[in-house]
């Protein structure tokens, strides 16, 4: 199998995961691998659908095998997702009126356009420097007593901070999600989000870092700060903030512990980070999940996995 065709397949079968079938843009956009034009991977796509026990086409877009089904599917989410952008839009002029929240992110299925009727809205959210657990606990409280504890519309599963915005954890499962993230409260700090990120093109050297294909959600972002916040925000400045943040942080991190003491302590702390600067809650841990589900169908193309 030559170098070429072997990027393709391992492209496609990552998306396969989700059955996601790709237009020729999105594949030499994914491909690991540089050096290429948009023509040589439309050619060697042609060459390749000779073969159609691997990669098949319909309207313009790739899948692995004969899964046809997949083109509808991919169509209904994206119709559904257009729905879905609306309330993802109402819901962050919710967050962003809380203390401390300097900018909101879309992450997860809705930022692939890829959103079902059973999809969470995912959030990613920037909190200022040495706020970021006063940010998190308001947030939580809010959803926990007014919205009665409801992840589906106001999951917000990462908090960072706006001095850190590097991603630590590198590899196709994080780099994948952050070449999809779209703004919905300050483009300028996802543009340097995505800049201080660029790492993405180890795995994606065709990537452009905020390529509007991938980083637009074609819905108006409204960066106007709330003078709400900035009122809330008075109340904790100085020494008491900085006590009242580690406090927080402290108690979530014991929390985690108490909840979840079964788990490894490896993985509990990559699915509940809980850093000055970070802090995740992802229970089920879906990036081990796929990086396996990733692996499993690498081998049976007989394709090796390299992070």
């Amino acid at each position: 199998m030559n170098t070429l065709k072997e990027n393709i397949i391992k492209t496609l079968l990552y998306y396969d995961i989700f059955k996601h079938p790709l237009s020729s843009y999105e594949i030499f956009s994914l491909l690991p691998q540089n050096s290429i034009s948009k023509s040589d991977v439309i050619k060697a796509l042609e060459e390749n659908l000779k073969d159609t026990s691997q990669i098949s086409s319909k309207e313009n877009l790739y899948y692995i095998g004969q899964n046809e089904n997949y083109i509808e599917l991919r169509k209904f989410r994206e119709s559904f997702s257009k729905k879905s952008w609306k309330l993802a839009r109402a819901v962050t002029h919710i967050i962003k009126r809380f203390p401390f929240v300097r900018a909101v992110f879309v992450t997860g299925s809705l930022s692939k356009n890829s959103s079902m009727p059973d999809s969470d809205l995912d959030f990613m959210v920037v909190a200022a420097d040495k706020r970021l657990w006063i940010c998190r606990t308001f947030l939580m409280l809010f959803k926990k007593i007014f919205l009665l504890n409801n992840y589906k519309f106001f999951c917000i599963n990462y908090f960072i901070s706006e001095i850190s915005l590097t991603i630590e954890e590198r590899n196709i499962f994080t780099a994948t999600e952050i070449i999809h993230i779209k703004s919905t409260f300050n483009s300028d700090m996802m543009n340097k989000f995505l800049e201080l990120n660029s790492w993405v093109k180890k795995y994606f050297p065709n990537y452009k870092i905020g390529d509007p294909y991938f980083n637009s959600s074609g819905v108006k972002v409204n960066d106007r700060i709330s003078y709400l916040q900035r009122i809330l925000e008075i109340f904790f400045k100085g020494k008491a903030g900085d006590r009242l943040d580690k406090y927080f942080r402290e108690k979530t991190v014991k929390h985690w512990k108490n909840k979840y003491s079964h788990l490894v302590e490896k993985d509990r702390e990559l699915m509940f980070k809980s850093t000055i600067n970070v802090s995740t809650a992802h229970p089920g841990n879906m990036q081990k999940v796929i990086l396996n589900n990733y692996k499993e169908r690498l081998n049976k193309f007989n394709i090796e996995y390299n992070e």
